[in-house]
């Protein structure tokens, strides 16, 4: 399980990065990447929920996994919605709200994928 989690959070900072660098561009006036950024997005907050379920499974405290499924379920509403909300020049706000829950979630799930890894292998070191 271990490995799986490694793998799915080298996935999450590869997506982290490229969802970084194209809503730079987006921002920037470059909307033909905006189906894109839409599709890592939605595989970014799919890989934050697995490693979110693993941990709920995994690890004895539950509050965490919990947090980080909410918080992937909101970072998706709102690249979705985000189009529709404060049109006009207060439209900033929503996309940095957008840039700093995605990047609360990268962290969140970093942190998550750590506490697996650790919980994992004080199990096999004491079997």
């Amino acid at each position: 399980m271990s490995k799986l989690v490694t793998i799915l959070l080298m996935l999450a900072r590869t997506l982290g990065a490229l969802l970084v660098l194209l809503g730079i561009s987006i921002w920037v006036g470059f909307g033909g990447v905006t189906p894109v950024h839409a599709a890592l997005g939605s595989l970014f907050v799919l890989d934050a929920w697995i490693i979110a379920l693993i941990a709920l499974f995994a690890l004895p405290k539950r509050l965490l996994p919990l947090l980080v499924l909410a918080l992937g379920g909101i970072v998706a509403w709102l690249g979705v919605a985000q189009t529709t909300l404060l049109v006009g020049s207060a439209h900033w706000a929503v996309r940095l709200v957008h840039l700093l829950l995605g990047l609360a979630l990268l962290g969140l799930v970093e942190s998550l994928g750590k506490a697996v890894r650790l919980h994992q292998r004080a199990n096999d070191q004491r079997s």
